[in-house]
């Protein structure tokens, strides 16, 4: 008995910090906020020293226990995440790190399920903690999923204004920085990246390919091998980057017609659940009223 009273109040302490951090956050997001606007001076930097960090460290302390422990399958569970922060734009996060978020996201909805839903079978709250444990990666996918889809918006315009830049007469590194300083974006986040790869003495070829291995999109990788390709065999760049920019121009359009013929199918979903039984009930609830009260009409 005492071991559960133990597991229940580590469940809550658990929770408890999850709760408080979330709140935190927020409170620290609004005084950021006003601070920028001149209206206070550093009290948003407490929440930051208090219990956001304290979590944020038990977070690492966790993931980083784990990284020593040697299990079977925490080094390729490293090296999922690793790969998920990687194309989600998240490298400042350790792949330890999100295994020690994982941990605290199970503990908190074991909590959730035992004290608030009184869920005391193994099976069941076995499920919910393992879908605890996998929701920041679920989290970290959708997040991969829109920034594919975003770095894909923007690519063929990106290629665009590389192309004008480059026919009215720039080299590609100097049209390449004008376009990064003017425009803001997933796709010129990593151009950022390789900018300062650049600077700090990096070759301008493997900076991009790296880039290519680190975003792993298959157009922008596409994109970079003929870039790449050009520069090795000295030849014009700026048909190339023509020739992409038409090629990409024609598949967003594409990709935007199949998005439009797929939206009648999604909206069968809420249709059904949703609206058709509003529409049931307005139309046949008066007349089951009327028959349960005894009168026909």
């Amino acid at each position: 008995m005492s071991i559960v009273i133990f597991l229940v109040m580590l469940l809550v302490f658990a929770a408890v910090m999850m709760l408080v951090t979330w709140f935190l956050d927020i409170v620290r997001e609004f005084s950021l906020s006003k601070r920028l606007k001149g209206k206070v001076q550093d009290e948003y930097t407490v929440a930051d020293k208090g219990l956001v960090a304290a979590v944020k460290s038990f977070a690492v302390d966790i993931g980083a226990y784990l990284e020593r422990v040697k299990f079977s399958g925490i080094p390729a569970m490293l090296d999922s995440n690793r790969l998920n922060l990687s194309k989600a734009g998240m490298s400042q996060i350790k792949a330890s790190t999100l295994v020690g978020y994982q941990v605290m996201a199970a503990l908190a909805v074991a909590f959730v399920a035992v004290l608030v839903f009184d869920v005391y079978n193994i099976i069941i709250l076995a499920a919910l903690v393992a879908g605890g444990f996998f929701s920041p990666v679920l989290w970290i996918k959708e997040k991969i999923k829109k920034r594919e889809r975003d770095i894909f918006r923007q690519l063929p315009d990106a290629l665009d204004i590389l192309t004008l830049l480059v026919e009215a007469g720039l080299d590609f590194g100097s049209a390449f920085n004008k376009y990064i300083d003017s425009e803001t974006g997933p796709l010129v986040d990593e151009f950022h990246q390789v900018r300062r790869e650049i600077n700090l003495g990096k070759n301008r070829v493997q900076a991009l390919i790296d880039m290519s291995k680190r975003v792993r999109h298959k157009h922008l990788t596409s994109v970079v091998n003929s870039i790449v390709q050009s520069m090795q065999t000295g030849a014009s760049i700026g048909p190339t980057l023509r020739i992409l920019s038409d090629t990409y121009r024609v598949e967003r359009a594409q990709m935007a017609e199949k998005m439009g013929q797929q939206a009648p199918m999604k909206m069968m979903v809420p249709l059904v659940l949703l609206i058709f039984p509003t529409i049931w009930i307005l139309i046949f609830g008066p007349i089951v009223l009327s028959f349960m009260s005894g009168k026909i009409w």
